[in-house]
């Protein structure tokens, strides 16, 4: 047997396997039913075939051979079916067992057709394309890197003080650049009078790479760094320390975390009374909003809203979770009971798929399934992508969750002890590095040299660091414009400040005030508004003991978002 052969022959060996784990994760009941029919569909091919046509070309016999098969499995045998000519209840009112075992058989077959799908998709990847996801995955390591460096080094400078800005990394999930590889992105979509038509999409604080990826030029380094930094600029000016940019389709994270899928699925609908104008039916749109979240956000009942509603009106639109293991300092077990994040599409009636988040070609393939899905009018599907948070929740965290400050590196810190990380997941996990294993992948197929992984390192932390000393020499934003697009089509706000005198003299015309109470004399020793609240928790514990704290972050190694409880935990945990 030649050597290409050879390949071929453990490409689709390795389809076999990817296709049992696949099935065994999404409906292990069906696994022996369909893998008699893969390895049936399969064994009258040549070893050579492999390709993504090749894989194409199964789905559609596939099908027919599997829906068979199961339903094979699904029939009672002859005595058990005498038994049940009595009659059997429907399972549901007005839906019969026939009609049930029907709609289950559909969903498994309608998965599997999925699963080849998207190893079609990934066959199909181009050496451009996973050349450009490597290098997108290089750049926002780097990016990343270089906001933790003006964080910690004080470079920047408001009058005589640092600002460090605020720098939420995504060290570990780098791999999501892949997912907006084949969007409608970029430049090509955007119209000569600069109104974007193209996909848009709602990144999350560990989002980077999607930033990147629809907006694939230099200018997104600055406008990242400008933006962290808060120095003026596009696209936020200063007023935001998150990213977006408009013109790219790229909305800005927000909170409540939840409230950006709203926004989404109101795009979404926009997009789809769009197509019904130009073609009279909502079921076909060009154009697809994709939602990104952490799994912590899943909670939040806007994150369900906006499913649901995308899923009832078949809405062009994506939900893509990306599962890094906590939420701040929340374990996933503590945030939901689900066996896996994608398990939830089954309570609004779409598909799903869990992904292994380190993996760009499958994300890249995951992301497309999606997005034809959507295009073609078919709805939402929910894609979770599970990795690890190999940082602190933002730059002021990583001495928590690690142990101690690292300095930044092209490689992951070490966890030591006293870091509120889970040590069995992060030792998991940094043997998956997605820019080293993806690096590795692509050398051994080929794809790249043995020096152009040190090479583009090279090349990129040079862009980002001219960007960088771009933005120490930018101005500050003129603070008279903090008014100034605060809603589209209005006139500046002016700020009012409620406390001022004049103001309240104003008001109390009309509506009589009380008095401000005199406040104790400034004391820069004292205590800070945090430590107040936190006080004030610890009176109302003591006071009375029916009182307790619910919530997110709350006790164990943490003790609260900025450790604002942590000094309670002794006396009340």
């Amino acid at each position: 047997m030649t050597a290409t052969a050879e390949t071929a022959k453990a490409r689709t060996a390795g389809l076999l396997g990817r296709f049992a784990a696949f099935i065994a994760e999404r409906h292990p009941f069906a696994l022996r039913p369909a893998l008699a029919a893969f390895d049936h569909a399969l064994s009258g091919h040549r070893p050579t075939e492999g390709s993504a046509a090749f894989i194409d070309g199964l789905r559609e016999e596939f099908a027919r051979n599997l829906a068979g098969a199961i339903t094979t499995v699904l029939a009672p045998d002859a005595e058990v079916a005498a038994k049940l000519q009595v009659g059997v209840p429907d399972t549901t009112p007005g839906v019969s067992v026939s009609e049930r075992l029907h709609l289950a058989v559909t969903e498994v077959v309608e998965a599997c057709d999925g699963f080849l799908r998207r190893e079609a998709i990934a066959a199909s990847l181009t050496a451009d394309e996973r050349r450009e996801i490597l290098r997108g995955m290089l750049l926002t390591r780097a990016t990343d890197n270089r906001l933790k460096q003006f964080f910690t080094g004080g470079e920047v400078r408001y009058g005589t003080a640092s600002f460090q800005g605020k720098g939420f990394r995504s060290l570990g999930q780098e791999a999501i650049y892949a997912a907006t590889i084949r969007l409608h992105r970029d430049t090509p979509f955007q119209s000569t009078d600069g109104t974007w038509q193209g996909d848009v999409v709602s990144p999350m604080i560990r989002d980077l790479g999607v930033v990147l990826g629809m907006h694939n030029d230099r200018s997104a380094v600055r406008m990242v760094l400008s933006a962290q930094m808060g120095k003026a600029g596009p696209p936020m000016n200063g007023k935001d320390l998150h990213v977006g940019d408009w013109s790219r389709g790229i909305l800005p994270a927000m909170a409540p975390l939840g409230t950006p899928a709203l926004t989404i699925a109101g795009v979404a609908l926009s997009f789809a009374l769009d197509a019904a104008s130009e073609s009279g039916t909502e079921s076909v749109s060009r154009r697809v909003a994709i939602s990104f979240i952490g799994e912590g956000a899943t909670s939040l009942g806007e994150w369900h809203e906006a499913i649901n509603a995308c899923a009832a009106r078949r809405l062009p639109a994506v939900f893509c979770v990306q599962n890094n293991q906590t939420a701040l300092s929340t374990p996933v077990r503590e945030q939901s009971a689900v066996r896996v994040f994608a398990d939830k599409a089954a309570g609004y009636g779409i598909p799903s798929v869990t992904v292994d988040g380190t993996d760009p070609d499958a994300i890249a393939a995951a992301m497309t399934w999606a997005v034809e899905r959507a295009r073609a009018g078919h709805g939402p599907a929910l894609i979770e992508l599970v990795a690890m948070r190999m940082c602190g929740h933002a730059h002021h965290d990583d001495m928590l969750y690690l142990g101690k400050d690292p300095q930044t590196s092209w490689n992951y810190p070490a966890l030591l002890e006293g870091g509120y990380a889970d040590r069995e997941l992060y030792d998991f996990w940094s043997r998956k590095d997605p820019i080293v294993t993806y690096a590795a992948r692509l050398e051994s197929e080929g794809v790249i040299g043995k020096n152009d992984l040190a090479k583009w390192k090279r090349e990129i932390e040079e862009l980002v660091e001219t960007e960088a000393r771009a933005v120490i020499d930018a101005p500050w934003p003129d603070g008279a414009l903090a008014g100034e697009g605060v809603l589209a089509g209005e006139p500046r706000r002016t700020r009012i400040e409620v406390l001022e005198g004049s103001f309240r003299q104003a008001q109390a015309q009309s509506h009589p005030l009380p008095a401000v109470e005199a406040a104790p004399p400034f004391d820069p020793k004292g205590k800070t508004f945090l430590e107040a609240v936190m006080l004030g928790v610890g009176d109302a514990l003591r006071s009375d003991p029916r009182t307790f704290v619910y919530g997110e972050d709350v006790g164990g190694k943490y003790g609260n978002a900025f450790l604002l409880l942590k000094p309670l935990l002794k006396d009340f945990e």
